[in-house]
């Protein structure tokens, strides 16, 4: 889910793979391989997404609610062991269902 949602905030942010990768701090060809499948998102990918973008992480990570946050609101703290639980959650749902792990 989290490839299709990093395309999904790019295109909706109408930013090549170049400039939003520029504008959350991480290199292209990274990007690139998480839009792919090639790569788990980072902890520190989710952090900058929700700083520099207002993403929701919520919906990142299982595509329920909003794309972003409220902008008329104050972001909550984000919970890092509760997202580092949800990823690992949703990285071993995503394997699971390739059939890497049973």
């Amino acid at each position: 889910m989290y490839a299709e949602n990093l395309k999904k905030i790019r295109k909706e942010l109408d930013l090549s793979v170049a400039k939003f990768s520029a504008k959350i701090g991480i290199p292209a060809p990274t990007l690139t391989c998480y839009e792919r499948k090639e790569r788990v998102p980072s902890i520190n990918l989710c952090i900058q997404l929700h700083k520099k973008l207002n993403v929701n992480l919520n919906w990142f990570i299982s595509g329920e609610g909003e794309m972003f946050n409220s902008s008329n609101t104050t972001a909550a703290p984000i919970n890092v062991e509760q997202l580092k639980q949800d990823l690992f959650l949703e990285v071993r749902h995503l394997l699971q269902n390739e059939g890497v792990i049973k």
